[in-house]
This record gives structure tokens, sequence and C-alpha cells, in this order.
């Protein structure tokens, strides 16, 4: 009986909130109070979880969500997984057009924020401009041009507010179901798109961050642990959110070392990160057992698979040797994954994706004392181009599971045609045993400075990718390399000779930079370089 007065008592509340009583400063301090206090009755916090959950999705029937616009039953649209086969672009265009007619017309001036645009020629410039840099995805024209439809079509709609463009919701909640199955999740798994790999990883920070601040108050000096080799936006959204960032050597053979991980551990450890794969040498980390490392600690792993994401599944589809490394692996809480990579889709497109929603909730920033209104936003940016999640959607609607699988095996036979194609230059090696499509270029060779050879390489027109400890240059394998691969193998040996033939090289153009900067016991004098350099380039006359 107790507890059901309370349901009723904190119901009054939350109604009385949400149809905008408004109460002197004094009582909402006293609301607040009560509101707290009861829900720190042992018992009564999943009660209220419970009541909260079910006001939201009534509310959610009620919108304009839940009538219509996207949503299926109780305005939720159901879980979908790829198509196996790619649906037809005839197919995909009539449904455009049926999400189009059911979508919010802002033109017709019954909007009051979200899309600012001109229905003029401005508009149509707009449009060329964005339709030229947006060619040459990677994939066949048709899948192009059917991408770019999308695009265009959604070109000025904002994600900021769901309830505005229900369609971009729905396309949303289905680019992450197809993603989350992909990556071997199951119903409890979701997730939200972002801009790119870098607001994942902040995002999955901010999250872990802040179920740290609830679990743990006592954590005032929050850690990260992971990898040397993990991808430096994992150090900028730890400064960015006022973590530290512990980076452990690797094994030999480049991959995480657990052992390194598990001693790093610390009272203020609160997430171990780690990569599938590790950008550098495109080798995937050992998350199985860095896995059950998290589930010993009771800790979060986050898995950056930003770069692999859209690519590992299909290759051990295709009877690649692939260590597992997503959700199969019990103590991986989240991955974030591009689309906008190995997905085949425009810039501006990624997918974090949480084992449950318990951990994505605090991936959302909240404000209800703003007097403009309710404020919430589930990722870094407010205004979310509805551009990209429509492009996102179309491209995996349009690809299927056939046409990555296919995809996926062409890209990774030239891949393998390359790296023996590098073995076969002597003075060149693989860094490592790669496990997708990517690979890191070093020497053997005294004689033949890997920065010189880039540095010759670029004069023959490649922009080359330089690394660092070791010194090595970088070469994801790309759709448009099936034109260059040839080329690639050749200028590679005819560079490797010439450098062999003049020592002179090593000294000279970013071959010399890097060479004088491995010699600098201070790294932060190279940080105040790198700072002036962006400093200076984005420096008008």
């Amino acid at each position: 009986m107790f507890l059901l007065l309370l349901e009723h008592l904190f119901l009054a509340l939350v109604v009385a909130s949400l149809v905008g009583v408004y109460l002197s400063r004094g009582r909402e301090e006293l609301l607040r109070v009560v509101v707290v206090g009861v829900k720190n009755i042992p018992g009564v916090g999943s009660v209220v979880a419970s009541l909260l959950k079910s006001e939201a999705s009534s509310f959610i029937r009620q919108s304009p969500i839940g009538s219509g616009g996207g949503g299926g039953a109780g305005g939720k649209p159901p879980r979908v997984t790829l198509p196996k086969k790619g649906l037809p672009h005839e197919e995909l265009r009539a449904k455009l057009k049926g999400m189009k007619e059911r979508e919010v017309d802002h033109e017709k001036g019954q909007v009051f924020a979200y899309a600012y645009t001109l229905t003029d020629d401005h508009f149509e410039l707009q449009k060329d401009v964005f339709d030229m840099f947006t060619e040459k995805l990677g994939h066949s024209e048709d899948h192009e041009k059917i991408v770019r439809e999308f695009q265009l079509a959604f070109l000025h709609e904002n994600a900021l507010n769901p309830m505005i463009y229900p369609c971009l919701r729905q396309m949303e909640t289905e680019v992450i179901s197809m993603t989350a199955a992909m990556l071997n999740g199951n119903d409890d798994t979701v997730g939200f798109m972002t801009s790119g790999g870098t607001e994942s990883v902040l995002m999955a920070v901010k999250a872990y961050r802040d179920r740290a601040r609830q679990l743990y108050p006592h954590i005032k000096q929050p850690e990260i642990v992971a990898p040397r080799t993990q991808h430096p936006v994992l150090a900028k959204a730890a400064h960015y959110f006022g973590l530290t960032i512990k980076h452990v050597p690797v094994a030999p053979d480049y991959s995480a070392d657990p052992k390194e991980l598990e001693k790093a551990i610390g009272p203020n450890t609160i997430l171990l990160a780690c990569s599938a794969p590790q950008f550098c040498h495109g080798i995937v980390d050992p998350v199985e057992e860095l896995s059950t490392l998290a589930l010993k600690y009771g800790l979060p792993l986050h898995v950056d698979a930003c770069f692999g994401g859209f690519m590992l599944p299909w290759l051990e589809k295709l009877g690649y040797k692939i260590p597992k490394w997503d959700f199969r692996c019990p103590g991986v809480t989240s991955i974030s994954a591009d689309i906008h990579k190995y997905g085949y889709c425009v810039k501006g497109a990624s997918a974090i994706v949480y084992r449950n929603s318990e951990i994505r909730k605090h991936q959302i920033y909240t404000y209800a004392e703003w007097p403009g209104g309710l404020y919430g936003s589930p990722s870094m940016a407010g205004t979310r181009p509805g551009a990209n999640i429509a492009a996102a959607w179309a491209s995996l609607q349009s690809l299927g599971e056939d046409g990555f699988m296919q995809k996926s095996k062409e890209l990774m036979e030239l891949t393998e045609t390359l790296k023996q194609g590098v073995h076969d230059i002597d003075g060149l090696t693989i860094i490592g045993e790669p496990h997708m499509t990517s690979f890191a270029v070093g020497s053997n060779d005294p004689d033949v400075n890997i920065m010189a050879v880039a540095d010759v390489m670029e004069t023959k027109g490649w922009k080359m990718e330089r690394q660092q400890k070791p010194d090595c240059l970088h070469c994801s394998i790309l759709p448009h390399h099936t034109h260059s691969a040839v080329k690639l193998l050749t200028d590679l040996a005819d560079s490797v000779t010439a450098v062999r033939n003049n020592q002179s090289l090593k000294k000279k153009g970013t071959a010399g930079i890097y060479g004088m900067m491995a010699t600098i016991p201070d790294k932060a004098i190279i940080n105040d370089f790198i700072t002036e350099f962006f400093s200076e380039v984005y420096t008008l006359k």
C-alpha cells in the first residue's frame, strides 16, 4: 500500500510538472528534495524508474511520433536487420516518397524552428554544391545516386527534435537496429547516430563518466585505461570531459596486452577501451580477453570499431580468421562504428551502440530549467543534419548483406594482393599481422628510411599517411584503389630504390622532420608545434 501511495504521489508530481504548474522557488526546492528522497528509499527507485518509463511511453503514443510518421505499435518502430539482398532502388524511391508525404513540410510555414531555408535559386545552388561534393562514395554509380537522392530529400531537415521529423527518427532507429544486429547485439541493444567516430567516442566517454558519477560518487579523478595504439580521440574525450587516460604498452604483435591493462587498473578506473582494429596497423585487439578482464573488475569495456565495424563482420562470414570482438564478448558494453567508412555513406554518419538502455541513458543531456521549454539532446550537436541520417539508412538498405559481402570480398582480396606485393619489395615489410583491409608498411633495411620513401612517393602524386613508433606508412584499402594498385606497387619499388641510392633523402623533407622530432625528449614542444601549425594553417592573410 505504501509503495502504491508513493506511485500516485510521484505520478501527481510528474504530471503537474509536465502540464506546467508554476511553483515558487522555495516550493521547487522542496519538490526536488521530496523527489530525491523518495527515489532513495530502498525498493522505490525501480518503481519510480518504471513509472517514468511508462509516462514517457504514454506521452510518445499521444505525440505525433505515435500517431503516424514512422512509429509502430506504441509509437515504437520495430527492430530491423540488414536486408539479405539490397533493396531495388525503385522500391527505395517509393519508400522515400511515402516518408516525405508523412513528414512535416516546413516550407508551408507551420514550423517555428529547426529548418532555415530559402526556397529560391539559393536553395538550388546549395543542392548543386552538396551534390557535387558527395559524389564518388566508393561503390557503384547507382548506389551513389540513390544515397544522394535521400540526402537531398532531407537536406534541410533537423533531427534535433524527433517529434518534428518522425521519419528521421524512424530511419535513425532502424540504422541503429541494423548496426546492432550486425554487431551481434540483441533486442536490448540500443544506440544513437552521431556525426562521426570522434563524436561517437566522445559520447561513450561522457556516458561512462556520468555513470561513474552516479554509481561511484567517491571517485573524483576518473581514469580510462587503454593501449598505446588507441585512437587519440579517446584522449581527446578524456581531456574534454575531465578524465585522465592511462596508456599502456602493447604486446610484441602490436595488439593490446591484457596483462599491462590489468596492471594499470586502479581505484579510479571507470572504463577500459580497445580497438577492432586499431587504426595504426589494422590489428584487432584481444577483445575476448579484455572482456573477461572487464567482468573480473566490474568495469565497462568500450570497443572502438569506428574503422572496422562495417568490415570485420563480413570478413568473418567470408571465412577470414577474425578474433571475436563484438557483443558476443559479454564484457563489451559499447561499440562505436562509422557508417561513413566501410558503410559506404557520405561523411557525417557514425553509430554509438550500447549493450542496453541503462548505459545509453547516461549519454543523454537534459535541462528542465530553460524558459524556452524542456531540453534534451542525445549527442554533442544540437542540430543534427537529417541528410546524413537519411543517406546512412539508404546506404544500408541499398547494399544489404549481399552488397557488403561482395564489396568486402573484393577489397580483402585486393588487400592481400597488395600486402604480398609489398613483401616482394626488398627493404619493405608489413607491420604485424593485420586482420582487415588495411596495413602498415615499414622498413627492414637500415638503408631504406620509410619516411624518405613517403617523400619520394609524394613526388609521384601519392598522399602518404605517416606513422611513428615504429616509423611506417598506413594504407587503408578503399574501392578506388582497384584502379591504382599496380601503380602503387611500382612506385613503391621505385621509391625504395631512389632512397637506397641517395642516403641524403633521409635528412630532407618530412623524413628529416620526423627524425628530428624523435630526438626531442620534451614532447610538449612538439605539441606546441602542432598547435602553432593549426593556428597558422587556418589564418587568413
